[in-house]
């Protein structure tokens, strides 16, 4: 089966975040990579993946790693056959009409071993960013890494829906990504708040009347987990404000940005 479902979304979009975390067994990545033309869904998912993926290793300060450990990694890197890359005959970024007019047959294999490669790719990436942003702290690395392990859960949820919130110019402010039980928002053109007595807020839109879903707080690119419910997931149109006070109001004072359920 490879035509989306009722739900909308397709079955292979768990292969297409693996495919962007560089974690599909070599047959998976064969199979996919026929697949990825005729499926906008699964180009979506590799793209939005590849991008948050980006802003989370960019969100955090970049240290240098010791220079012994360094010679140690780059020594086994070069010690590893390496696949050739070879690209997509398409840009993921391509409009429908220029893909071909049908996804590839995929068949659906055992999910234990693939669930358990994406797990792993997931934390190898969640190590690579707590590293950079501990500074080689080690007395920080528990929280860090909690921290990050979450984003990585959001991210990796098959169920995850990504939406782009704009300003009335057009200006992307934040990506959303939102499942049905957790949530988080990668600032991009958002100034920081003042933690003291400010609060960003994101706004349930769909009904008509603005629900306040959850708060946070912006000091830098890094991303910021929310708490989440099923009754903020069922929302397909979200909105930021900035609000005075550390308290979710009744109504929002002055929307930023907006945006509605893309992916």
């Amino acid at each position: 089966m490879n035509a989306a479902g009722q739900d909308g979304r397709c079955p292979n979009e768990e292969l297409a975040v693996g495919w962007a975390l560089r974690a599909l067994e070599p047959d998976d990545e064969h199979a996919l990579r026929a697949h990825l033309p005729g499926c906008p869904l699964c180009r979506e998912t590799v793209r939005s993946t590849e991008q948050v993926t980006a802003l989370l290793g960019g969100s955090v300060p970049q240290e240098d790693p010791p220079a012994r450990l360094r010679q140690k990694v780059l020594g086994a890197a070069a010690g590893t056959p390496q696949e050739a890359y070879e690209p997509l005959p398409f840009r993921l970024g391509s409009s429908l009409a220029e893909a071909p007019a049908g996804p590839a047959e995929i068949t659906q294999r055992p999910q234990s071993r693939r669930t358990a490669q994406l797990a792993a790719a997931a934390v190898i990436l969640v190590l690579a960013v707590a590293v950079g942003a501990l500074g080689w702290q080690v007395s920080r690395l528990g929280g860090q890494q909690q921290a990050q392990t979450q984003l990585l859960t959001v991210l990796s949820d098959p169920a995850m829906h990504r939406t782009v919130l704009r300003e009335t110019d057009g200006q992307e402010a934040a990506v959303l990504l939102s499942s049905p039980t957790s949530a988080a928002v990668m600032p991009l053109g958002l100034h920081a708040n003042n933690a003291s007595d400010q609060t960003y807020v994101v706004w349930g839109m769909s009904t008509g009347t603005p629900i306040a879903l959850s708060s946070f707080d912006v000091n830098g690119a890094a991303a910021q987990l929310l708490a989440w419910n099923t009754a903020a997931a069922q929302h397909q149109k979200f909105a930021i404000s900035l609000e005075p006070g550390r308290a979710l109001p009744a109504k929002p004072t002055d929307v930023i940005a907006s945006g509605e359920v893309t992916s």
